[in-house]
């Protein structure tokens, strides 16, 4: 028994990743094949081919049902985050057992030691007691540093290096700094700046909203729409049947949010527009989420077409739970 071929390491589970192999026996048997997770020993998923010598079997369905990306309910502090977006698995069959392999959520290319799986302008704005997020995927031969430098009446300089090798988040954040005015993070990459976003700290307007969301890597991005535009409150009365007629039984409530963004350069339109298709997303409110559900939504370039804006409707994603 062996495995004539496997996925390369860091291949996307959202994509197909087939496992062939040879029983090297002339008879036809039954083989079984279990996909094991090797952080905590368990079992994902097996199956049981009947009467092979050889045959292949995709394990990204049992993966993308395990490494489901979300980010954690409060984030308050600078460092990494586990987003849940990449997985280390290993297969077996017959007692033989293939090559441990990483892989990821993002799709990449991994001829690149480094990829940013960012999308909008690097030149960002949040409030004090908010957070960002700096996603990434480098290979596990190379180091990565994201260096954090807050500016104000003095300067702060922290470092934080990620576990080597994956998809990987890091958040950056001015809470707790009081004179901090703006913030420079760079991510180094063997020594070399390659990635630099400048964030300015400035106060949000009442009616701003911060929204984070998975783009299309299932990377996290977030931003703040300086405008909310209405909010609709729908009650449903429900009533039910009994011997005194018919009584009110229960009543829910459902209220939703339209956001505005401010007008940006297309690039950034087009980075925002991800969040039309996104799998899950968050209302931010300082260090804390709420998850939400995209309701409606419409891009609104500018006659100029080199401006525009992005309308974005959204709503609780638990049932009478209400906005903040």
């Amino acid at each position: 028994m062996k495995f004539t071929s496997i996925p390369e390491a860091y291949s996307s589970f959202r994509e197909p990743l087939l496992y062939a192999f040879d029983t090297e026996l002339a008879e036809p048997q039954d083989v079984e094949l279990k996909i094991i997770d090797k952080s905590n020993g368990t079992t994902l998923g097996s199956k049981r081919l009947h009467g092979v010598t050889t045959g292949e079997v995709d394990i990204a369905p049992y993966l993308r049902s395990e490494a489901v990306t979300a980010l954690p309910d409060s984030i308050t502090e600078c460092g990494e985050v586990d987003t849940h977006s990449q997985i280390k698995v290993v297969v077996e069959a017959e007692g033989v057992s293939s090559a441990v392999r990483n892989y990821i959520a993002a799709k990449v290319d991994l001829d690149k030691i480094y990829t940013p799986l960012m999308t909008q302008l690097t030149h960002r704005t949040m409030a004090r007691d908010e957070f960002d997020l700096i996603s990434f995927f480098s290979l596990p031969d190379i180091v990565v540093e994201v260096v954090v430098e807050f500016f104000g009446k003095g300067t702060e300089r922290i470092s934080i290096t990620p576990a080597s090798g994956g998809q990987r988040v890091v958040a950056v954040t001015a809470r707790g700094r009081e004179d901090v005015e703006s913030i420079r993070a760079t991510v180094m990459v063997d020594g070399v700046a390659t990635t630099v976003v400048e964030y300015e700290i400035k106060e949000n307007l009442r009616s701003a909203r911060r929204v984070a969301w998975l783009n299309d890597h299932l990377a996290p991005e977030l931003y703040t729409f300086p405008l909310r535009k209405s909010v609709l409150i729908e009650a449903a009365r429900k009533r039910m049947e009994s011997i005194w007629g018919r009584e009110a039984a229960t009543a829910e409530r459902e209220n939703e949010l339209k956001l505005i963004s401010a007008y940006e350069p297309q690039a950034q339109i087009e980075a925002l527009s991800s969040i039309l298709s996104t799998p899950k997303a968050w209302l931010v409110k300082g260090c804390e989420l709420q998850r939400v559900e995209i309701t409606t939504d419409r891009v609104m370039p500018a006659t100029s077409g080199k401006m525009g804006i992005i309308e974005v409707d959204i709503r609780a994603a638990q049932e009478g739970e209400r906005l903040w």
